[in-house]
């Protein structure tokens, strides 16, 4: 999933789009059953975030 901020202009995201259909196009031409087989991998599906804020994991070097 991609998600631009809310400064992206409508030019830069229709560049996007444009450049993203170009190159799945050429995969698609180049190897179809890749597309087929997509995704490949996936995150989580939903994070907990509650159970995140109530008991955090905190991990740090020390200097």
């Amino acid at each position: 999933m991609i998600e631009p901020t809310e400064t992206e202009s409508k030019e830069t995201m229709d560049a996007f789009v444009d450049t993203f259909i170009k190159i799945i196009s050429e995969e698609a031409a180049q190897d179809p059953q890749k597309l087929k087989d997509a995704p490949f991998n996936t995150s989580v599906g939903r994070l907990n975030e509650v159970e995140a804020a109530r008991n955090p994991v905190l991990k740090w070097k020390k200097a």
